[in-house]
Parts: C-alpha cells; structure tokens; sequence
C-alpha cells in the first residue's frame, strides 16, 4: 500500500492499514537471523554437548528484538504517547499472548496428565502461573535449582523466563523511546538516557554475576543491555540516514557469535559470558539492516531459513515443553530422538499458521480500540489461570500415572477426618515428639502423625530440604547451621524430661545422577564410600556429639534412623507403561541387601558408638522391614514402599508404623532414663 493510498483512508481505517501494512519492509534476513538463534537453543536443550554454548540464542534474540521493537516505534512516531503505548501493547499483546496461553494451557495438561506429582511441580506450578502474567523469570530468580542445573531440566515452563524478561523490557522501553524520538533534536539529555541506562545494565550485570548469579541470569536489570543495544544500533542507523549493507561487518560478527557459543560455557552469566554475542549479533544486524542487498542479507534470507525465523516465537514456545514431556515419559532416545525436531516443526507451524498470524491481523481486532483489546485479554488470562489452577488442584483425577493414588505414594500428614484405630500406651500419652531434619524427617509424615494421633502424643516437626542432623557422613552444610542451631533452640525450649526426639536424615551415599547402564555398580558403590574420608568422618562425629550432648542434658529420649535402602532409579518416575523405559530407569527399583549393608556399614558403626556412650539414645532399623534375604525393592507386590530414589512412600510409612510406635513405647515405657 503507498503513502499516498494511505492518506486518502479516514483516520480508522488509516490506523488499521498500518497495522496491516507497517511502514517498514520485512527483512528475510532478520527472520533468518531469529532462524540461527532458535536453532542454536533448540539443539543445546536437546543435548548440552552437541553445542555448549548455545543457549546464547537467547542474548542474540533479545539484540534482534530491541531493533526490531525500535523499528517498530519509530513507524509509528507521529502519534500522541498515550495512542502509541495503547497501539503498541496492543499489538504485543495480539502478537504474542494467544500463542503463549495455548502452550501454557496444554503444557499444564499434558504435565498433569504424564508428570508425577513430587516436590518440585510446586516450583514448577508456581512458573507457569507466573508465566501468565510475564513474570515467570522472577519466580525462577528466586527457586533453589538454576537454569543449568539438572533439576531445571525437568521444568516445562523454564523457559519462558526469556519472555518474563521481554514483556518487562516493553513495560519502560517504549516511554523511553519516545523520549528520544521528540526530544532528540530540543533536548541533549535525551539522546544519552537510553546509552546511560545501558551502560548502568552492563555495570550491574557484571556486578550481580559474581554477587547473585541466578538474579543476574533472569532479571531485567541484568538483561537490559541487551535489549537496549539493539535499539540503540537502531538509533545510530537512523541518525546516520539511509546506507548499504556491509558485508564487511558480516564475518566479524560470525565469527564473534561462534566465539559466544564457544567461550560463554565457561563465563559468568550473563557478563562476560554473552558480550561476544552482543556485539556479533550487532555487526550483523548493522551488516543486513541497510538498503541494498548483500551476501550475508541473502544467505540469511534463504526462504527455507527464513521460514525457520517466521516460526521461530512458535518454535521457542514449543521446544522445551516437548523436550520436557519426553524426559519424563519415553526419554530423549531412538526413535524419539528423531522424532523430536518433526514434532516439534508440526506443532510449531500449527501454532504459527492458526493461532499466532490469523489473531495477530484479525480485522475485527485491530478495529477495536487499542483499551478494549487490552480490556478483552484480562479476562481471557484469569479464565486461563483458573484452567491452570484446575489441572493442578485435580491432578488425581486427571493423571495417567499410577502414581495419582496419593494415598499409596504420598507421604503426608494424615487427616483429622479419615478414621484410625485408636491404641492404647499409657506411657506415650502427652508426650511430645519432636521430628525434626531434612527431606527424609518430611518423608516420615505420615508415620509420625498416625502414631501420634493413636498414641495422643503432640508432635513437633521441623524439616528443611538438604539440612540433616547427625548424617554419620559429613557435617552439614554451612548454610544448614542456622536450621540446626533453630531448631535444637526450639526443642531445648519446649522439651520436657521424657519427651522423644527423632532426627531423621539421609544417612547414605545417593545412587541418582550415575550412568548404570555404562559404569560398573560395585566400582561407583567403592567411589562412594572412598568419598567419605577420614576428615569427614571424624566432622560427623563431632557433630553428632555436639548435638547428642545437648539433647541427653535436657533428659529427653532421643531416636536416630538407622540408613534406610536406597536405589538408582526413583519409583514415582518409573512404575508407569510410558515411562519404565526411559534412560533414568535403568538402575531398576531394586538393590541386593548385601550391597546396602556395605554401603552403610561405616555409618552403622558409628552408630553403635554413640548409642553406648549415650544411654539416651535408640538406634530403630527399618530396613530389615523393607527388605527382603537378600534384596531391597522399591516397589513390593504392585504398593509402593518408596516414593522416589530414598524418600518413603505413604504406603512405606504404614508398614514401618508399628514397628516405630513398638520402638517408642520402648523406650519410654522399658527403658525409662
């Protein structure tokens, strides 16, 4: 459409032939730059060796979007701020939300449908309801696992942490822009505050890349710079008026982005780590975004790459949910492996081509104030958002996997309302039981609660993921020392002489994380006791007696649970048919009893130590429970004793329960202190 068709249009159809027909041409070379970016991130998702570095895919998109949006603006320039911001967070919202709530509907289906529940799918619920509203990267900030750790991988909405930090850029950039298009010729200060702000990023990324690594690597601050130095090359180019492609600008930006993808693995994220993809992505923007064409503009606008760049918002969207889905379903192997990139393709060209272009240009929607189109869209995103709490909260009655029977995998406290055999224990009654140390403490809640609800004892828990009390391995994490310190102060204020104490803690060298299917088990199982050195053993012990020493002065009962069986593979990821065949099963959910008693026999002997120098304390054994002559198996006869690789199941804290309440009524009723 010309200029002067344009201005023959009222001022309504005017607004909607521009945004049908935006006064700058589309450039094939940019999309196959996007191609290039998407690529690159697709492929490091789907095996980190094949290409280190390329999740700086990532930093070249946020370079392209900072041009492209400025481009976009500068289009627009004659409007009043108030039209602009409305006409462009309208367009964003058309351009990007309805492609972004149709991935995050079905990934929060499919994740009820084939991802056990387990602690995590709370960090993982908790990004996806963020993720609706932009904010996805700030919850991630603020989780314990980071982008590339493994725990990560398992989290189908991580990746839209890239789009939390785009949709905040769009919040403060656009007002800053205008800044500078009414004021670059009145007001000096507006040509410097976007550079200022910049350089301000830089600073502050470097800074937070050594101080606060995860904040740096997801929040806005750290990632601004980014964003804004492809406006500001756009600035440059439009001060500098029309000019050619250079080529020459071509081959140093290639060479700098592969430069990125080689060196950033082994930077701080995300300064210095992505600088050389910057500046790459920069030379070659500023090399293909000119008049006239050029090699570089022409291989890059390839149609079969451009395409790619077309669909790359879709392809991003897509990506990691389905590579996410197969790792806890089939796993990334054979013929999924191949299968992967043209399901992906398929899925990704559909989003494109019937959900992200036709909403984009609905005539009926771009004829529509700005405000009202704005207005539609909130009840659409909390329609969404209770779809997503709905899939969460009814997980049981959606689930396919066997372990949607919370009752039999679940280790919760038991309800007031389910009936319970009341028993008698006269020397139990009033008592207070404190539970208390990590994970493994939590694990036992089903236990604790049932035999304090049958006994009419008062239970007391404090449990904190990775923080144990008396590991009988090593000491505890520096970072545990305040929990411990908390919670024995806790317990020294509340105890009476008579009370029972239970600590509770993983107490074994963990099996997860080793490649059973290529490593020899007895070599790992020598590693692993190798791994707990003399220094660390007389740490445990030390430990041990700090904190027995406390606990005998207040004349309370103290019980320690002895190291219960562990195993290779966890139980809630491989006892369905669509996953017993994945990659992180192949351990298999039993273990020889023989080769347990070896891995625990240091920690047994220091066990005995204790107990005969403290007459306060009980060694209660479980594992000759959940075992049999000579094997361990994490899943007996169809029920679950353990819900993952060693945390117990609910079905496992039933067993050990009167076992348990019998050690209990021992030592307070036999063996009175």
């Amino acid at each position: 459409m010309t200029a002067q068709a344009l201005a023959m249009l009222p001022d309504r159809s005017l607004t909607v032939a521009r945004m049908l027909h935006p006064e700058r041409s589309h450039n094939a070379a940019i999309d196959g730059l996007r191609a290039l970016a998407v690529l690159a991130v697709i492929v490091f998702h789907a095996n980190a060796a094949w290409l280190p570095g390329g999740f700086t895919g990532v930093d070249l998109f946020f370079v392209v979007s900072g041009f492209v949006i400025s481009q976009s603006l500068a289009s627009r320039a004659g409007m009043p701020l108030g039209a602009l911001l409305l006409d462009f967070y309208r367009r964003r919202v058309l351009r990007l939300l309805p492609a972004l709530l149709v991935m995050l509907m079905a990934t929060f289906v499919l994740s009820a449908l084939f991802i056990p529940r387990a602690w995590r799918n709370e960090q993982f619920d908790q990004t996806g309801w963020a993720a609706l509203v932009g904010f996805s990267n700030v919850v991630l900030a603020g989780q314990q696992d980071d982008y590339f750790s493994p725990g990560a991988e398992l989290n189908p909405f991580l990746h839209t942490w890239t789009l939390g930090v785009e949709e905040q850029f769009y919040l403060v950039f656009p007002l800053l822009f205008f800044v500078w298009l009414r004021g670059r010729d009145r007001w000096p200060w507006s040509r410097v505050l976007l550079p200022a702000l910049t350089v301000l990023s830089l600073a502050w990324a470097a800074w937070q890349a050594q101080t606060a690594p995860a904040a740096a690597f997801y929040l806005l601050p750290s990632r601004f710079w980014e964003l804004a130095a492809g406006a500001l090359l756009y600035q440059w180019m439009s001060a500098r008026g029309p000019g050619r492609r250079r080529d020459a600008l071509a081959l140093p930006g290639l060479a700098l982005l592969l430069a990125g993808v080689l060196v950033a693995p082994q930077l701080a994220m995300p300064v210095p780590g992505v600088l050389a993809t910057v500046v790459g992505t920069l030379l070659l923007l500023a090399a293909v975004a000119g008049h006239g064409q050029s090699r570089v503009g022409r291989a890059l606008g390839w149609a079969p790459l451009s395409y790619l760049g077309r669909l790359s918002y879709s392809l991003y969207l897509w990506h990691w949910p389905l590579l996410v889905l197969l790792r806890w379903t089939y796993g990334l192997q054979g013929a999924a492996l191949w299968l992967y990139p043209v399901l992906l393709l398929a899925v990704s060209a559909a989003s494109y081509h019937y959900v992200e272009r036709p909403l984009r240009s609905a005539l009926p929607l771009l004829r529509l104030a700005p405000a009202k189109v704005l207005a539609m869209a909130l009840p659409v995103v909390a329609l969404c958002g209770a779809g997503a709490w709905a899939t969460v909260e009814y997980h049981e009655q959606i689930s396919l996997s066997v372990t949607r029977d919370g009752y039999a995998w679940q280790a919760r406290r038991y309800p007031a309302w389910r009936p319970l055999e009341p028993v008698s224990a006269p020397a139990l009654e009033g008592r207070r039981l404190f539970v208390v140390g990590d994970s493994h403490a939590a694990a036992y809640r089903t236990m604790t609660s049932m035999v304090a609800r049958q006994t009419g004892m008062e239970i007391r828990q404090e449990d904190r993921g990775g923080c144990s009390f008396v590991n009988l391995l090593r000491a505890s994490p520096a970072d545990c020392q305040d929990f411990i310190e908390d919670s024995l102060s806790a317990i020294e204020r509340d105890a009476r002489p008579g009370d029972i104490v239970l600590l509770a803690a993983l107490r074994m060298p963990e099996l997860r994380g080793f490649d059973w299917q290529q490593q020899d088990a007895q070599q790992i199982y020598r590693q692993l006791r190798a791994e707990r050195t003399p220094a660390h053993a007389q740490a445990a012990h030390d430990e041990a007696e700090r904190v027995l020493g406390r606990l005998q002065r207040l004349g309370v009962h103290v019980v320690i649970d002895a190291p219960l069986p562990l195993f290779k593979a966890g139980a809630y990821r491989c006892s369905d048919w669509f996953n017993r065949s994945n990659p992180a099963c192949a351990g298999g959910l039993s273990m020889s009893r023989a080769d347990l008693q070896r891995l625990r026999a240091p920690q047994m002997a220091l066990l005995a130590e204790l107990a005969a120098r403290y007459p306060s304390l009980t060694v209660w054994d479980p594992l000759p429970l959940l075992c049999g002559p000579d094997t361990c198996s994490a899943v007996q006869d169809g029920e679950p004793l353990f819900f993952d690789n060693d945390h117990l199941s609910g079905h496992g804290n039933r067993v050990l329960l009167p076992s348990f309440r019998q050690t209990l009524i021992d030592v307070t009723g036999d063996n009175p202190l």
